[in-house]
């Protein structure tokens, strides 16, 4: 615990201390909310903070939200918004949180849970608001998501779920009117493509990862890790991944590594912007369902239709789905002095008809299954984003560990397999590399959050 403290308390060191105190219910006066803060300031009631980040149609609709709750809230509750923006989000985190400054009820990041609940204490548990939040709206297996040690503490804003959405405008002009639902089907369609156009490729992925979890989950029926920080996957499992892959790129299934770099670069980032596949350079995208939305709306500029793909399944699959995980987390402070309070602002923006409908998209897709049907009804969520949901409602999912996005898991991947396709070393030595590597990773992680 003291390593783990001493790390976060560098990086709170990292940046300045925010004001306020969540021990205290003190509202700092500083937020940038003008009148809403003053009345927060000056009230006689219960005060809140809740703290988010994002572009500007995300803080403009919470503070809708917010304002709608302080409004009509019959319990004398002010929330006050703390919004910020994308940049050095953990470490502003970490300050707030070592410091004890950080809002009653706050926006968490996944790997967060891992790292500052990892006991199980590092949040309140929410069964104690069970009954004020209604958690009857979540599915019982994807709220377990923001579960440390076996108890609650967060809820999962939306679902993430991987997936492959294909650019069914370039399939037909390439004469292929039936779109794969195989990986043969995949394989036989861009031999077509590739005959007319050698540089292109089915799909494209931010990260190699993303196909390797496919293809292991769907082989060996179980998740990379598990909640105890062990893992389910052998060096022989990850060598069959990367020869799988590497077999993948060599038919333009799957994107090569070296045409990942040429075309978008080294960094795994969503390829909605991206000229390549803009162009139909690459037809498709395996990525979160999070991302479908950008996808759609840029190949539409274009006069190309996107769509979701039925999930392919390798020979001999234990398993014939795919992964989840949360979007984002919501929490509320271990030390809040008013839970009740914090639950009845949460069940507002998560599940109350008015709530649901001013909070809208801006955060992406909801795992609220009342907070689904209420944007359905208001026309909020349609066209592609609504057959994403219909998508998710159906397939099959291990749902990710808190950790499963940790850098370093990443860096083993790219790095060992990048080697392994420019023939600098063996698809053995590579798959052994990625297992170490990842073990040596969990280690770090366990002594650190543990």
């Amino acid at each position: 615990m003291k390593r783990k403290m001493a790390g976060l308390v560098a990086a709170a060191t990292a940046v300045s201390l925010l004001a306020g105190c969540s021990t205290t219910n003190e509202v700092p006066g500083t937020s940038g909310n003008g009148g809403t803060q003053q009345a927060a300031a000056s009230g006689d009631g219960v005060q809140l903070r809740f703290s988010w980040w994002g572009n500007d149609d995300r803080h403009q609709a919470t503070q809708k939200a917010i304002d709608s709750f302080n409004s009509t809230n019959t319990s004398g509750i002010t929330v006050s918004g703390e919004p910020s923006g994308f940049d050095n989000l953990q470490e502003t985190f970490a300050t707030r949180y070592v410091g004890g400054t950080n809002a009653e009820v706050m926006t968490l990041n996944f790997d967060w849970l891992a790292t500052f609940g990892s006991k199980g204490d590092g949040f309140l548990d929410l069964s104690t608001i069970k009954d004020t939040f209604d958690f009857s709206q979540y599915d019982e297996n994807f709220l377990k998501t923001g579960m440390m040690k076996g108890v609650q503490e967060a809820i999962p804003y939306g679902q993430n779920t991987m997936g492959v959405y294909l650019n069914k405008s370039a399939f037909e002009r390439y004469g292929i009117t039936e779109l794969p639902k195989t990986f043969e089907d995949y394989e036989k369609d861009a031999a077509i493509v590739t005959a007319k156009d050698p540089d292109n490729y089915l799909l494209v992925s931010p990260t190699i990862r993303f196909a390797a979890t496919y293809y292991l989950q769907q082989k060996t029926g179980k998740g990379e890790f598990n909640d105890d920080y062990t893992m389910n996957w052998t060096a022989d499992d990850y060598t069959d991944a990367v020869k799988w892959y590497k077999d993948m790129a060599d038919k333009h299934v799957f994107c090569s590594r070296e045409d990942y770099v040429e075309n978008v670069g080294n960094d795994p980032v969503s390829v909605a912007q991206n000229e390549k596949f803009l162009n139909a350079g690459y037809l498709g995208v395996m990525e979160w369902t999070g991302g479908v939305a950008s996808n759609e709306a840029t190949l539409k500029e274009k006069g190309d239709t996107l769509v979701i793909a039925e999930l392919p399944t390798i020979d001999g699959a234990k398993f014939k789905g795919t992964m989840a995980k949360p979007s984002l987390l919501l929490a509320i402070d271990k030390n809040c002095k008013n839970p009740k309070e914090a639950a009845e602002f949460l069940q507002y923006i998560l599940n109350d008809p008015e709530g649901v409908k001013l909070m809208g998209t801006k955060r992406g897709m909801v795992a609220s299954k009342a907070a689904q049907k209420i944007l359905e009804e208001d026309g909020q969520i349609k066209d592609i984003v609504k057959d994403a949901y219909d998508f998710t409602g159906k397939a099959e999912v291990i749902n990710e560990v808190a950790f499963f996005e940790a850098a370093d898991f990443n860096k083993a991947y790219q790095d060992n397999y990048e080697q392994f396709e420019y023939g600098q070393i063996s698809a053995e030595d590579c798959g052994k590399a990625i297992f170490e590597a990842n073990a040596s990773a969990l280690e770090t992680l366990k002594a650190q959050n543990q």
